[in-house]
């Protein structure tokens, strides 16, 4: 988990490239959007300078505690913000499904205390008078579902469109407990299966996303001559995973849809009916297939061969002579199986995210729609409409050194409007810790 370690936190990068975009931006006001999942409440907790797992409930008391020793430990951040809300520029919060504990007021009261904090203590430098903190606060917004801002820009992270991370409610996003948000696929194999594999990146798709082939020669690699059980960690997470699932599902009510259009409605000033015709995209949530969730987690493949195994030496106990030619008909169960139903890849979820952009655009008349969710940037303009993605600026490498990066150049969309409403701009990478490109 050396991704983890200090050296390689973006922190120092990000706040270079917000003091530049302050000066780029000039008098022109500015909206800076972190568009979801920067705040990781699935993450192992550090306690003593380890990383320790859990899967802690989702409550507000829990998620206070985890956001107050994230920002404690990245001040560099924090300061960088707050100098964005000293500059009279906006600072916009969206959930993401790893932060979806944002919703809870007492995790937004913590960040915005801390956010004006460090932007009382820019202005202290300065000679202007500081404004009041009424003031600063209105500069830090909250959505825990999609903003859209006057100029007609809808920002979204995305995770809706994905039925593994999709919330059934992102404004309520709760179980059977109004007061413990509702895990999902994602955040449970966060939690209960990659950060408690050491040698898998969860910023890096193709760390562990793998096939079976891919598996074993990890596990020959890493854990053959080892104490640790790959195995054992997958099983035992895996079944956690769908335990959870089943143990927390929440089917919801017409109620519960109603006032989550409704409470997307105050937050965002968007009209209702619009809202209820973006929510209408949304994937279904992972308790709801469960079927899928086993296919994900390989615990339908464990258990076809474990039958497999059995028929075909109950077979060759009994069969004899020719009959015994029949046990191939045991290996060809799991062939069939891996045939008939075939495994979605991950870029095919990827894919689904980013094709709803164009349904919601028009939902909207939006003249863009960025989304994040997949950690993959993109940004195309058609016809007059830019969509695009912000990517990801978590500590994603090609090794488990951390020596390569998968990429040098640091994502971001930036755009930009006139008074006469014109919109250009898109996505823009910061290089070397010096410029933008486009």
């Amino acid at each position: 988990m050396r991704y983890r370690q200090a050296a390689y936190s973006p922190d120092a990068v990000l706040a270079r490239m917000l003091d530049s975009v302050r000066a780029q931006a000039g008098s022109d006001s500015l909206s800076l959007v972190l568009n979801g999942d920067v705040f990781d409440f699935d993450a192992p907790r550090v306690i003593n300078g380890e990383s320790q797992f859990h899967d802690q409930p989702r409550t507000e008391h829990n998620a206070v505690a985890m956001l107050a020793a994230i920002l404690d430990d990245h001040p560099v951040f924090v300061d960088a913000l707050g100098r964005v809300v000293a500059d009279g520029h906006e600072l916009v919060v969206i959930s993401g499904n790893h932060d979806a504990q944002l919703v809870f007021p007492g995790v937004r009261e913590l960040l915005a205390e801390r956010v004006i904090e460090a932007a009382l203590k820019a202005l202290t430098t300065r000679e202007e008078a500081a404004p009041g903190l009424a003031a600063l606060r209105e500069r830090v917004v909250f959505r825990a579902w999609f903003h859209r801002t006057r100029d007609g820009i809808l920002i979204e992270h995305g995770n809706q469109y994905d039925e593994y991370c999709a919330l059934r409610y992102p404004m309520a996003p709760f179980g059977h407990s109004p007061d413990e948000v509702q895990p999902t696929l994602g955040s449970l194999a966060s939690r209960n299966l990659l950060s408690r594999m050491g040698y898998f990146n969860p910023h890096v798709d193709s760390s562990f996303m793998l096939s079976l082939f891919g598996y074993l020669s990890h596990w020959a690699r890493y854990y053959l001559f080892s104490r640790r059980s790959l195995a054992f960690a997958w099983m035992m997470g895996a079944i956690r995973t769908v335990a959870t699932l089943i143990r927390s599902r929440h089917a919801g009510s017409r109620t519960e849809r109603s006032c989550n259009v409704a409470a997307a409605t105050q937050e965002t000033g968007t009209p209702r009916k619009i809202i209820a015709r973006h929510a209408r995209l949304f994937a279904r949530p992972s308790e709801d297939r469960l079927l899928r969730v086993a296919r994900e987690l390989w615990l339908d493949r464990f258990a076809l061969s474990a039958l497999v195994l059995v028929i075909a030496t109950l077979w060759l106990t009994f069969a004899h002579g020719p009959l015994l030619y029949g046990v191939a008909v045991a290996p060809m169960m799991l062939l069939g199986y891996e045939l008939a139903m075939p495994k979605p890849t991950l870029d095919d979820n990827w894919r689904e995210v980013q094709a709803n952009a164009r349904k919601i655009a028009r939902i909207h008349k939006a003249k863009a729609v960025v989304l994040g969710h997949t950690h993959r940037e993109s940004g195309v303009w058609e016809n007059g409409t830019f969509f695009g993605n912000c990517g990801s600026w978590s500590a994603a490498y090609r090794d488990i050194e951390c020596t390569q990066p998968l990429n040098d150049r640091r994502p971001l969309v930036w755009l930009r409007s006139d008074v006469d409403g014109q919109m250009q701009g898109g996505l823009v990478y910061w290089v070397h810790d010096r410029d933008f490109l486009h």
